[in-house]
């Protein structure tokens, strides 16, 4: 039976279409939208989302990802597969860390192994799922790769060597070999930065995404620049107090004032572009009209980097990420705009699931 003819609007991912899926993959939904337009806060207010719907949205999510995989160059994917083994190298550090036991704070913690392997893994294979849409030469692709790879492999690694060795990574120059190693993993994760900004340039200059997954691939990238200025703040707040006589073993080096937390304000923004992208695919699939979908998607930008926002006034304040104080409602604003864009992709995506799965 063929595929009904799509309405004009309706955003089809790449990795999505019904070409692109196993014959043995969950079926393709019918490309018109069977939901009326009833106002922007009707999807807020639907039933719970039904069993087949979300099982189905799973199936779907299941078979783009085999397809990104079938369909992707080989740099992208190295990508995938070096974020994958720093993801495991993270949570293969969480299990040891239920087993032996220890604290979750202080540069000793096995916090940091655990959050450097999971967050640079997710960054490096979801910068590998963004470069689908960034059509490059073959050999920029291999040249960018293998450095975002090396990079990123190298910051875990060396995150994790000073963990098994029991000292702390970051601002340690009490032996020569760690002031070494410190400074060696500042300019590997150059190559990560090197990338990132690129890719950032990139979105805005030459795109293949729809204009929803377009704008919400911009906004994740800034995000990522963004996180790496925090991270910059991080180096210098820290160095500053070192040159002052602290050590990472007696002073919190990423506390500004009195309880800022400049760890928040670092990770926040890294991981925007997995939250919109996400908002973005399932928009995507629910098939709203795409200047509905544009209108959602800059509605759950603006609430992410309202959130960032506040959390940055709050850092700089001295006030730690969460509080009940006077500043605390700010939260709520930007707060309500990101899980307003949120349920209703979700909402739209998990019925129009549930329609397929009814007429399959």
């Amino acid at each position: 039976m063929s595929s009904p003819t799509p309405r004009p609007g309706t955003i089809i991912p790449s990795a999505l279409t019904a070409s692109s899926l196993p014959a043995t993959g969950v079926p393709a939904r019918p490309l018109t939208d069977t939901t009326p337009a009833t106002g922007f806060g009707a999807p807020l207010s639907v039933n719970p989302l039904p069993r087949s719907g979300v099982a189905a949205l799973f199936g779907r999510a299941r078979a783009a990802a085999r397809a990104s995989w079938d369909e992707a160059p080989g740099y992208r994917r190295l990508a995938y597969v070096t974020g994958a083994i720093l993801i495991a190298i993270g949570l293969g550090h969480a299990v040891l860390w239920a087993v032996m036991g220890g604290t979750a704070s202080g540069p000793l913690s096995w916090r940091k192994p655990v959050t450097f392997g999971v967050s640079f893994g997710m960054t490096t294979a979801t910068l590998g799922a963004v470069a689908a849409y960034l059509p490059v030469r073959r050999w920029i692709g291999w040249v960018l790769s293998v450095l975002l790879c090396s990079s990123a492999a190298g910051e875990v690694a060396y995150i994790s060597m000073q963990h098994a060795r029991g000292v702390a990574s970051h601002f340690n120059e009490t032996t020569p070999l760690d002031k070494a190693l410190f400074q060696a993993a500042g300019w590997v994760i150059g190559g990560m930065v090197l990338v990132i900004v690129v890719m950032a340039v990139a979105s805005f200059v030459r795109t293949t995404a729809p204009a929803p997954m377009a704008w919400a691939l911009r906004a994740g990238l800034v995000g990522l620049v963004t996180a790496l200025a925090a991270g910059a703040w991080m180096i210098m707040h820290g160095d500053a107090l070192v040159d002052a006589g602290a050590t990472p073993l007696t002073v919190s080096m990423t506390t500004y004032g009195a309880a800022g937390a400049m760890k928040s304000a670092h990770a926040v923004p890294m991981h925007a572009v997995q939250v919109l992208g996400v908002i973005a695919w399932l928009l995507g699939l629910g098939g709203l009209s795409r200047r509905r979908q544009v209108w959602l998607v800059a509605m759950a930008i603006a609430g992410y980097a309202g959130l960032f926002t506040v959390l940055v006034l709050r850092t700089v304040a001295g006030l730690p990420p969460f509080g009940l104080d006077a500043s605390a409602p700010a939260y709520l604003i930007p707060a309500g705009l990101l899980a307003g864009a949120g349920i209703t992709a979700l909402a739209h995506a998990s019925r129009a699931m549930a329609a397929d799965a009814a007429r399959s």
